[in-house]
């Protein structure tokens, strides 16, 4: 279950994650006396896996940083099919921009995979800083339009690229550099979850991944990956 600290005893687990979360673009323009302000009303949630943040729908007056661990966000279609949206992991933030929207609400659900420590910050009091402090805000939109910038770039490689491309591009984007001859990376979600995030069936992802180690490009255990040949896993996606 969720698990409330608020800013008090020196180092304790909600200042360790505060000083962790000043580095990230969203929070490293405030001053020391904002920032610390902000950190007033910071709240620590310890989730165990598979345990739900938020649900489609829920008041949404927190957004949230990753301390540790991972968050999937999902929504479900009118069968009940999982349609999985994104995937954050450590030093990434999602649901700020509801704060600027309309309707206060989530508009999916999030849910931990695996135990997760996330830091959550209050919509209304971010949003007095912006308003009294343009520079803070100017920080933000260019947050906000690097994430625009992803989101274009996931829908044409979802809209007009191949399964086997859609896979590739997946797996060189958990490397640390494209710049290796080899890697070693972990999946950060069950394979279920990266074919439905892919847009394809989870028969469709085992078989290109299957081709992926006929062709000894990688190796897999669970969900341990070796890329054995960068460059032929760039190939294979062409």
């Amino acid at each position: 279950m969720d698990a409330i600290l608020r800013v008090g005893t020196p180092r304790s687990p909600l200042q360790q994650a505060l000083a962790k979360a000043r580095q990230h673009m969203l929070f490293s323009a405030f001053s020391e006396e904002h920032f610390q302000e902000l950190g007033e009303q910071a709240r620590l949630h310890r989730l165990g896996n598979e345990e739900i943040l938020f649900r489609q729908g829920d008041k949404a007056n927190r957004f949230f940083y990753v301390v540790s661990g991972h968050i999937k966000l999902n929504r479900l279609s009118a069968d009940g099919q999982e349609k999985v949206i994104e995937v954050f992991g450590p030093q990434q933030t999602f649901a700020e921009a509801i704060m600027f929207m309309e309707q206060q609400a989530y508009p999916v659900n999030a849910q931990a995979l695996g135990e997760t420590v996330l830091l959550s910050v209050h919509n209304g009091f971010y949003k007095s800083l912006l308003t009294e402090h343009a520079d803070y805000a100017t920080r933000l939109l260019a947050d906000m339009a690097k994430r625009l910038h992803m989101r274009i770039n996931e829908i044409e490689n979802l809209t007009m690229q191949n399964a086997t491309h859609r896979v590739v591009r997946y797996l060189l984007n958990q490397l640390p550099s494209l710049q290796v001859a080899q890697a070693q990376i972990e999946l950060p979600m069950a394979k279920r979850l990266i074919a439905s995030k892919l847009a394809m069936q989870p028969e469709t992802f085992s078989r290109i991944m299957h081709e992926l180690k006929e062709r000894q490009i990688l190796s897999v255990q669970g969900r341990q990956l070796q890329i054995l040949d960068v460059q032929a896993l760039k190939d294979f996606g062409e």
